[in-house]
Order: structure tokens, then C-alpha cells, then sequence
């Protein structure tokens, strides 16, 4: 019983402790990042595609191999293949888009070029740059808006000792970089 009763009062105290931290983080919020906050379409959108396993899976394919393609048709194709996948679940309006003629008709194109414009820009909201310099600024942009973040390398999957000394000499720059610039 006076276990009960500790237990008790050490949750009504961190309950009390985290609406205070919980109310201070709302008040030392500026207006135009709570707006900023209400008004993010996309994280709605990505909530719903990861929340969808055959979809997760075929975007996830799709934005792999959207580098290599060279031409409008090329990706309005591999979204068809990859989208158009009885795996994925998709609302009937998106999948009947998904159905245009021929990759190299009008409705391919506009929908290979938004596709590829999208992933572009969701891309430079988690990529901080192509390089130390350009993550560097990212980094301090971030901490300026008071932002938390991780900091890691894209493509760390090996295959070889050689590419594994390659990401780990990588990451040791990185980190001799960031520790300078801190």
C-alpha cells in the first residue's frame, strides 16, 4: 500500500512537471511556427504512405531507382509499375491517374514531372546537403529555429570491406567537420 502510494505521488509530480515544460515549449513558440506547424500537408500525406505497407514499399522502390532514370516517359513508366502494383492500396481517384495511355503521352509527363518535383522537394527537407559544407548550413539553420536533428550519411550499405572503410573514413570527416564547426 505505501508502494501504491509513492508510486502515486511521483506520477502526479511528473505529470505536473511535463504540463509545465509542455506549457513553457507552447508559449516561447513564435506564431508563425505553430501556423507552420498546422500547415504541413505533406507530413499528413507521408503519415498516410508509410502507414501503408504495399505502398510504403513500392515508393520507397520508386524514389530508389527515380536517380537513374533520364527522361519524362522512363519515370512515368516506373510509377505505373510501381504504383500501379496490386500491393498498393490507393484511393480509386489516384489509381485512375495512374492509368494514362503511354508514358510518353501529356498525362504521363505532368505526372512524371510532379512526381519527380515532389520527391525533390520532400528530399530537401530530410537532406541536408550533397556535401560537409552544404550540411553544415543546414545544421545551422536548424539550430537557429531551435530544431532537434540527427546527422548521418545516405547509402552506408556495403558490400565490401573497401566500401566500408570508404563510409567509415566518411563518417570520420563528418565528424572531425562538425566537432570544427561547433
Amino acid at each position: 500500500m505505501v508502494l501504491q502510494v509513492e508510486k502515486n505521488i511521483y506520477e502526479a509530480k511528473t505529470q505536473e512537471i511535463a504540463k509545465k515544460l509542455l506549457s513553457a515549449n507552447q508559449e516561447n513558440r513564435s506564431l508563425f511556427s505553430a501556423l507552420r506547424d498546422q500547415m504541413r500537408p505533406d507530413d499528413k500525406l507521408l503519415a498516410w504512405a508509410m502507414s501503408n505497407p504495399g505502398l510504403r514499399v513500392q515508393l520507397f522502390r520508386f524514389i530508389d531507382a527515380l536517380p537513374a532514370l533520364r527522361s519524362n516517359p522512363e519515370i512515368a513508366a516506373h510509377l505505373q509499375e510501381y504504383l500501379g502494383d496490386d500491393s498498393v492500396e490507393l484511393p480509386s481517384a489516384l489509381k485512375g491517374m495512374l492509368n494514362f495511355a503511354s508514358p510518353d503521352s501529356v498525362p504521363g509527363k505532368v505526372a512524371a514531372t510532379t512526381v519527380s518535383k515532389s520527391v525533390e522537394t520532400l528530399a530537401h527537407r530530410y537532406i541536408a546537403g550533397e556535401n560537409i559544407k552544404q550540411a553544415l548550413k543546414s545544421i545551422e539553420r536548424l539550430r537557429k529555429e531551435k530544431m532537434a536533428f540527427t546527422v548521418d550519411l545516405l547509402g552506408e550499405a556495403v558490400i565490401t570491406e573497401v566500401e566500408a572503410e570508404s563510409y567509415l573514413q566518411r563518417y570520420i570527416d563528418l565528424m572531425s567537420e562538425l566537432a570544427s564547426a561547433a
